[in-house]
């Protein structure tokens, strides 16, 4: 962990050395001097932790230092904090220059003499720890090294699957006790140690078998619950009215379900009281075949639910079965004997002897696998891991902590931050890149984006699986992560150790306050435990994941507490409160880079004019609130490359930003270039008529809605802001009057790269297929009222491969896949939706259209389908009522969204 720490350390040093590099002037050469000698020194001393780091099981002395070593590169974090972003502002607005017959730029800033202090305070405590290593005789043990990132074998794993290696014959079992509508029993209780694989066999279960119910949930218990939020989502999942579950859920729920044939599984549940408040809304009707499935690592539990039949006990896997899990994640025996460096039976007999460490347990044998996987195929190399397990009795406790220091050191802090989640979190991968790069754990290199070096990481730590795939794009990258409880333990356990990050809930003692650098709540009590207790400057993250009211907390401590906070770089809260205007010092966190605000109910939020002088800000996401206003100024913000709002949203101006020049309405910013890369949310029709928006030189995802007249011209000119159009990849029109538009005004087929396409609101036609971005690979149609049949249209685009059409995109009876193409018809379509098309009586495929068809999903209805074999077998039916409830949604967003237009025109008819 003190190799973390340290390596923000140089990137830091570096920064500030590139910052005085141009500056001749004698008077900064010994601020020079020590900037670079903590860049030497931090090296120098990283390169000694490495070595050393082989040792630290066991050995409290090497534990000792390394914790001394931890603490002074904490310090150097601080002194560089202070002092980088003044060095690198003062650097911007030409300080440098200005002040240098003065006392110098820390002369209008800090005192040099007080960093030269301040380092040499350093100096005096790393001659102490050397003195000490010497002095106690802790001796270095050199290792034989790991693979950087860049050099990992694989870099996109096998997860997205669940493996089920040993587990077909359970698979089958269980399927059929599942389906079985004269057993008595209605529970199924899988039990077993942790890492056996309980929750990938109660997903294949549940997947195979949930078609056939008519209702179905899937919750995660965990240990420290919201059973109440528990039941809401059961009832959510099941299709209970909204109003039914957000008061009284458990009586609408059980009255729900007494008459539904349902299947719920309850993953990880510890505790018995946990079942017996969830069973307050789920009625014992196992007579319909009703079914409930549950995994746990407590027995009891499952006997106390569903008595001694309900059990399933699964074991570990025999040693043929490990074998063929081992070498399955490992590329497969051939190709590993193939690429042996030495004999293979010596090789075969060492990971014969490593599976059987592993005591048959899946999870430590995947950890395995993917270690020796990023390892020379070699005696050598196989046989280090085999010794650093060790052969005790925790061989599988050994195994999990060697996966972590087996990262190499720039993946470590990316580790620990899933820590920082709540368990069983489906974390998104933009949110959790974006916090790697407002902490400086990950940055871009040469051409490559920070966002492609975020990606590679994820892919390295799948790699490794000690991460897995939650759910990916359609175009194969990864949108969401997920962790298993194991590996999230260690995370918190090595957190904890390392003051890495503290949960709020946790006791904590006075020192490790004073050292924490994060925080987590995964409870509603964020804001009252750290205003009045975390009230420390050395934070860098803040993380909330309950609902606080932002209401009872006193204001005067919140600006305190921000103005203290002076070095958070990332801050992501979820609270709530009727009105909620952040305090203007949000102003003063220079170093902030992330911000996510998600604010629960009918919430109004207001974000100070002071925001813009957030000046590292790199994202900004608020598609989480209700209602949110922002001022104009935010085209000011030189760093920002992703504003989300939520789907309408209001800008405020001032007479400072709106200038008239004969007869245009112009802005403060009308000749800069904005960074923005992501612009999601923007309501047009809150900007002046002739409003010109800045230049964007790097848009890569446009999301906006607009309305009729001068709204539509306004979203012209918003699209001719646009100065590179083929950067363009992602783009959301949100169109709100009930009369139709002419989509072909808007000349969509000038972004050749585009390849998401979202259009909501009544349009004319569809444009013909050579006036649409020839490389679209998603289209999604929603409201559109579309007349005429679209898939004579669309059915030439060359490579989509996702069409949706979502409440009366389409207001025709009849469609067909136009006969007399034959496989030219969508020739790469691999998904096809359908729902919420009231009218429709007829759909109509040639035998050879839509060749690479992998789905069809179609709403459940009288609906005459003349479409092949092939399609028949591949077609997925919803209930009406899932659609239906799609539809109230889009209709109460209408109404919101023609409730704001009319309060923006009001607001703006004065500029």
């Amino acid at each position: 962990m003190a190799d973390i720490v340290l390596l923000a350390v140089i990137q830091k040093a570096v920064d500030i050395a590139s910052h005085l590099a141009m500056e001749e002037d004698s008077r900064f050469s010994r601020l020079k001097a020590n900037i670079n000698w903590i860049d030497s020194e931090m090296r120098y001393i990283q390169s000694y932790l490495e070595d050393i780091d082989s040792m630290q099981a066991g050995d409290k002395r090497v534990a000792t230092l390394m914790s001394d070593i931890r603490s002074l590169g904490l310090d150097v974090e601080d002194i560089l904090d202070k002092y980088s972003i003044e060095i690198a502002s003062a650097k911007r607005k030409g300080f440098f220059t200005r002040l240098r017959t003065a006392s110098g730029i820390f002369g209008y800033i800090y005192n040099t003499h007080n960093f030269v202090a301040e380092i040499e305070g350093i100096k005096e405590k790393v001659n102490d720890i050397n003195r000490r290593r010497q002095t106690y005789g802790i001796q270095e043990r050199y290792s034989s090294g790991k693979e950087g990132t860049q050099n990992a074998r694989r870099s996109f794993p096998h997860l997205d699957e669940p493996n089920i290696v040993g587990f077909e014959e359970h698979i089958k079992n269980l399927v059929v006790r599942m389906l079985d509508k004269d057993s008595q029993s209605g529970v199924i209780s899988i039990t077993g140690m942790a890492g056996l694989g309980k929750t990938t066999l109660a997903k294949k279960v549940y997947n195979s078998s949930k078609q056939c119910f008519k209702c179905s949930a899937w919750i995660c218990v965990s240990q420290q619950p919201n059973m109440a939020e528990l039941l809401r989502d059961i009832a959510r999942q099941v299709g209970l009215e909204k109003e039914k579950w957000e008061h009284d859920v458990e009586a609408n729920l059980f009255a729900f379900l007494c008459h539904k044939r349902y299947v719920i599984v309850i993953d990880d549940i510890w505790e018995m009281k946990h079942w017996d408040t969830l069973k307050t809304g789920i009625p014992y009707n196992f007579d319909n075949g009703s079914r409930i499935l549950l995994t746990s690592r407590n027995r009891d539990v499952g006997v106390h639910i569903g008595g001694q039949t309900s059990l399933f006990e699964l074991q570990p896997l025999d040693l043929e079965n490990s074998r063929n899990l081992f070498f399955k994640m490992a590329r497969g025996s051939a190709e590993i004997m193939k690429e042996a460096s030495c004999d293979p039976p010596q090789l075969q007999n060492i990971g014969e002897q490593i599976l059987r460490r592993c005591g048959g347990v899946p999870l430590a044998i995947v950890l395995v696998a993917g270690m020796l996987s990023h390892r020379d195929i070699t005696v050598h190399a196989w046989k280090e891991i085999l010794r650093s397990i060790g052969g005790e009795e925790d061989q599988c406790l050994k195994i999990f902590n060697l996966s972590y220091k087996d990262l190499p050191t720039t993946l470590k802090p990316c580790f620990l931050y899933f820590g920082l989640f709540p368990e069983d979190y489906e974390i998104d991968a933009f949110d959790i890149i974006n916090m790697w790069a407002g902490e400086g754990f990950i940055r871009g290199s040469g051409e490559r984006e920070v966002e492609e070096v975020g990606e590679d990481y994820l892919n390295h730590l799948i790699s490794r699986n000690v991460i897995q795939v939650g759910r990916r794009k359609f175009d194969g990258r990864i949108k969401s992560i997920r962790i298993h409880d194991i590996l999230y333990s260690l995370c918190v356990k090595v957190a904890k150790e390392t003051s890495f990050f503290i949960t709020i809930n946790d006791e904590v003692t006075g020192n490790s306050v004073m050292r924490v650098r994060r925080i987590t709540s995964h409870s509603s009590n964020l804001g009252d435990r750290t205003v009045n207790y975390f009230r420390t400057a050395k934070l860098r993250a803040v993380l909330c994941f309950g609902e606080d009211d932002w209401s009872k907390l006193k204001r005067k401590h919140v600006k305190k507490y921000l103005r203290e906070s002076k070095y958070l770089r990332v801050l992501s809260l979820n609270c709530r409160g009727l009105y909620i205007a952040l305090p203007s010092e949000i102003g003063n966190l220079r170093h902030l880079s992330y911000v996510r605000l998600s604010v629960q109910g009918a919430a109004y939020v207001d974000l100070p004019t002071t925001i813009s002088n957030l000046e590292n800000l790199v994202t900004l996401d608020m598609r989480e609130c209700y209602r949110v206003v922002i001022s104009h100024i935010i085209w000011n913000m030189k760093k920002l490359k992703h504003f989300l709002l939520p789907e309408f949203c209001e800008i405020k101006f001032d007479s400072r930003g709106i200038l008239r020049n004969m007869g245009k309405v112009l802005h403060s910013t009308e000749a800069t270039s904005v960074n923005l890369q992501t612009l999601c949310g923007l309501t047009v029709q809150c900007f002046p008529d002739n409003y010109l928006f800045p230049k964007f030189t790097n848009l890569k995802k446009l999301g906006f809605s607009f309305g009729s007249g001068s709204n539509l011209l306004k979203a012209k000119v918003l699209l001719d802001s646009i100065i590179v159009p083929h950067k363009l990849e992602i783009l959301r029109l949100h169109y709100l009057p009930h009369h139709a538009f002419n989509i072909m005004d808007l000349n969509l087929h000038r972004y050749e790269n585009l390849f998401t396409l979202h259009l909501y609101g009544p349009m004319t036609e569809l444009p013909a297929y050579d006036k649409l971005p020839q490389n679209l690979t998603k289209l999604t149609l929603v409201s559109t009222c579309l007349e005429a049949d679209p898939m004579d249209k669309l059915r030439k685009l060359p490579k989509l491969k996702i069409l949706q059409f979502d409440f009366e995109s389409y207001i025709g009876e009849k469609m067909m896949v136009c006969f007399g193409g034959g496989p030219n018809n969508f020739p790469q379509l691999q998904v096809l939706d359908i729902t919420g098309l009231y009218n429709l009586k007829e759909l109509l495929v040639e035998k050879e259209g839509m060749p690479q068809l992998t789905k069809l999903r179609m709403e459940n209805r009288n609906l005459v389908m003349r479409i092949p074999s092939r399609i028949h077998d591949i077609t997925e039916k919803v209930e009406v009522g899932y659609t239906h409830r799609k539809r109230l949604r889009l209709l109460w967003s209408a109404r919101l969204a023609y409730s704001l237009h009319h309060n923006c025109r009001r607001q703006c008819s004065g500029h």
